[in-house]
């Protein structure tokens, strides 16, 4: 793998053709946004970032951008892995379904977790969620992880359409938070389910 200038220069480009901001960059690895821009002027990189550093980028580039053979293992990357592609009328009962979807339903996805057989994708329509996610963004789905506060969870209510919310957790109750304060808090009742929980979101320029 490169390192020093060379490593930097590499991140920086690889930042600007994903088209996103230091400040998406930091809160993805949950670092802050200095830290950003000293991997750009240093090229020093804390060991535990790089496997997620490959992932994070292979919607736009190969680790060999990085400087990282091709034959070289990346733990943790599965950037190969095709899976479905739902729409949000899907994802309400992708659990208890084993149909299966034509092949031009599946996509490549840069997953940086190993998914299951229920992993899906979905791509983010609307507002409600930003800033973190964007109408356009592809999300991964894990509907085998329990809940937790704070996770991004996706949820519906009867047959309505599933939707993407922040769940939040206050004692015995429970809340979806839209991240966009235009929008209202829900509470959570018994008449809503969880499809899974959002583990990654990555973008496809073409």
């Amino acid at each position: 793998m490169f390192s020093g200038k060379k490593l930097g220069e590499a991140i920086d480009v690889a930042i600007k053709l994903k088209g996103v901001r230091k400040a998406e960059v930091a809160r993805a690895f949950s670092i802050k946004p200095p830290s950003v821009t000293s991997w750009i002027k240093t090229g020093r990189v804390n060991k535990t970032h790089i496997d997620k550093l490959i992932s994070y980028f292979a919607d736009v580039v190969a680790p060999e951008h990085f400087g990282i053979s091709s034959v070289e293992p990346v733990s943790n990357h599965y950037c190969n892995v095709k899976i479905p592609l739902l729409s949000w009328e899907e994802a309400g009962d992708w659990q208890e379904t084993d149909d299966t979807l034509p092949k031009d339903r599946y996509i490549h996805v840069p997953a940086y977790h190993k998914p299951s057989d229920k992993t899906f994708v979905l791509k983010v329509l609307g507002d409600s969620m930003e800033p973190e996610f964007v109408s356009s963004d592809y999300i991964i789905i894990e509907p085998d992880l329990e809940p937790q506060d704070k996770n991004f969870i996706i949820v519906y209510e009867n047959e309505a359409e599933a939707m993407l919310k922040q769940l939040i957790i206050e004692g015995s109750r429970q809340y979806l938070k839209p991240l966009n304060p235009r929008y209202p808090i829900i509470a959570m009742t018994n008449q809503f389910k969880i499809c899974g929980v959002v583990i990654e979101k990555f973008k496809i320029y073409t």
